[in-house]
């Protein structure tokens, strides 16, 4: 009986994560990009199969969903959406290398170009830097950043640099607690030339809301059967125990 206490409570252990999981899938249905992530579990058996085939619930590493969100224009010059498959190469505020498909561009107080979360742009030499003067910033299809010459705009524009685009092998990719998407180590990204960005568009967040609020229907389904198990189990278990005292008795 205390076998079927600990695989109830091991149950709806899974079940909050798994409604945790959602619900943060579900508040950024309007985030820029964002990419979904989904909920595996599998049976982890307990002692010895031959002896004891009972099981516990057992949930496996969240993993996420690369599918390509919707693209939809804004005609914002700095707004940009990757076409197709690939990666931005962009720098946290902590310095560290990570992968993003967000392209609500901006140029900060700073000169940087940063993304809407404040993420560095990188190009193929380095973080990106528009000079104060710049003016008419447009970014091409290829990812290269350019401007006007100030006070010539019939001049030809100046290339700042091209994004560093790259397209790694999904199976390479991770998707950390703080929501940023790395590439393995020992797999370095290089510049993938074939890469093409939608200028003066967004792409939209993976999350389909109507199939993520299914989703936490069912879990709280889910949920209250196996509480509704684990009284059931409980009240047998006292039944089984009263039993035994008026036999002993």
């Amino acid at each position: 009986m205390q076998s079927i206490f600990q695989t109830i409570a091991e149950a709806n252990r899974q079940i909050d994560s798994a409604q945790s999981l959602v619900s943060n899938n579900l508040a950024n249905t309007g985030t820029t990009a964002f990419k979904a992530d989904l909920y595996a579990a599998q049976a982890r058996y307990r002692g010895d199969f031959n002896v004891d085939a009972s099981a516990l619930p057992n949930a496996q590493d969240s993993v996420v969903d690369l599918s390509i969100g919707n693209i939809s224009f804004t005609g914002r010059d700095l707004d940009i959406a990757i076409n197709g498959s690939g990666w931005m190469q962009v720098l946290t505020p902590g310095g560290e290398e990570v992968l993003s498909r967000r392209g609500d561009l901006r140029v900060d107080l700073d000169g940087r170009l940063v993304d809407g979360v404040g993420r560095q742009v990188m190009s193929e030499t380095g973080p990106v830097a528009i000079q104060p003067d710049a003016t008419s910033i447009t970014i091409g299809g290829d990812g290269t950043i350019s401007f006007a010459p100030p006070g010539n705009a019939g001049a030809a524009r100046i290339a700042l640099g091209r994004i560093m685009l790259v397209d790694p092998n999904p199976t390479d990719l991770t998707k950390g607690l703080d929501g940023e998407i790395r590439i393995a180590a020992g797999a370095d990204p290089v510049p993938a030339a074939g890469i093409q960005v939608v200028a003066g568009a967004l792409e939209s967040s993976n999350v389909n809301p109507i199939s993520a609020m299914v989703e936490m229907i069912s879990l709280s389904r889910a949920f209250e059967a196996q509480s509704k198990t684990l009284k059931s189990a409980d009240e047998m278990n006292e039944s089984s125990a009263s039993l035994m005292r008026v036999q002993a008795g």
